[in-house]
């Protein structure tokens, strides 16, 4: 029996890597790439021009994905504001462009969208509240969220915020705590900003799930804890036995020079445990399978 394949956009980004390697051993996986070029055994590779329409359908004709996973994504808040054309192309035009040829060809796509899009005054935020896009990355995001939904009606979008050992030219948040902690580097996080963090494994295999009962449209796959940045990393550090003396909390409110953004971005995976008659796991579960999980890129 042959194997599914998946191709994944945004190839040598923290999300794609992650999950190419996730997965690898059940599909056959093509990752997208676009400027740096990487090698990982087991898994092919393609460029693709992915501003381009007829591109994208005559590389996805070529490899006949059964699932394409869009994780390419302008992801700074900062550059975004920065350059709001830059921003609208990567976050908005390409993901327009791979739900019309995917909806074109008959392809199953998964489209990773933020929870960055809501103003952040309430909590546990559901699929069924309005959305209130704080900053220029909210607006490309959900823009892209509005085009994929009309141009790809079986698409499945993801809302989340994700974790996992990053690649030794893209650091993620948890590998930054980790690191600082181990060279003995005092750290500042936020005690005022709350999300809920999911380990990417998690959020691969839940996303999996979903596609293996042919769902479709939007769906929160988070953590089960909202919890602060401060709070993250002291969970960090006591599970890899560091100092977490050396965290310190600080303030998003004091930090007027950075671009506004919302202090609650947590989800609620009420909908998406409903679905697959399942709980999503917590933080400390979570970090137990990235510390016993370490990858090397």
């Amino acid at each position: 029996m042959m194997r599914q394949k998946v191709l994944i956009t945004g190839g040598s980004g923290l999300l794609a890597t992650n999950w190419a390697l996730t997965i690898r051993d059940k599909f056959s996986v093509v990752l997208v790439l676009h400027k740096r070029i990487i090698d990982i055994p087991g898994i092919d590779f393609d460029i693709i021009n992915l501003s381009s329409v007829c591109e994208i359908n005559r590389k996805f004709s070529k490899h006949k994905p059964d699932i394409v996973v869009n994780t390419a994504g302008l992801t700074s808040v900062e550059k975004c504001e920065k350059y709001p054309k830059l921003a609208k192309e990567i976050n908005t035009n390409i993901a327009e462009n791979i739900a019309i040829v995917c909806n074109e060809l008959d392809i199953k796509l998964v489209h990773i969208s933020t929870d960055h899009l809501f103003s952040g005054k309430d909590r546990m935020m559901t699929e069924g509240h309005n959305v209130r896009p704080q900053n220029i990355y909210a607006r490309t995001k959900y823009y892209a969220e509005t085009k994929v939904g009309n141009s790809c009606k079986n698409a499945l979008i993801i809302r989340t915020n994700f974790y996992g050992w990053g690649t030794s030219y893209r650091k993620s948040f948890s590998d930054f705590i980790i690191s600082s902690l181990i060279q003995q580097k005092k750290i500042i996080l936020f005690s005022d900003v709350f999300y809920t963090p999911i380990l990417i494994k998690t959020l691969v295999h839940a996303v999996h799930d979903l596609v293996n009962i042919d769902e479709s449209g939007t769906f929160n796959i988070v953590g089960s804890d909202r919890i602060s940045k401060f709070e993250f990393g002291k969970k960090v550090a006591d599970c890899f036995s560091l100092d977490k003396g050396m965290i310190e909390p600080g303030h998003l409110r004091d930090n007027l020079s950075l671009v506004n953004r919302p202090f609650d971005m947590s989800l609620s995976n009420n909908k998406v445990c409903k679905i697959l008659k399942r709980e999503i796991s917590t933080v400390k579960s979570d970090l137990f399978l990235l510390k016993n999980k370490e990858m090397t890129l």
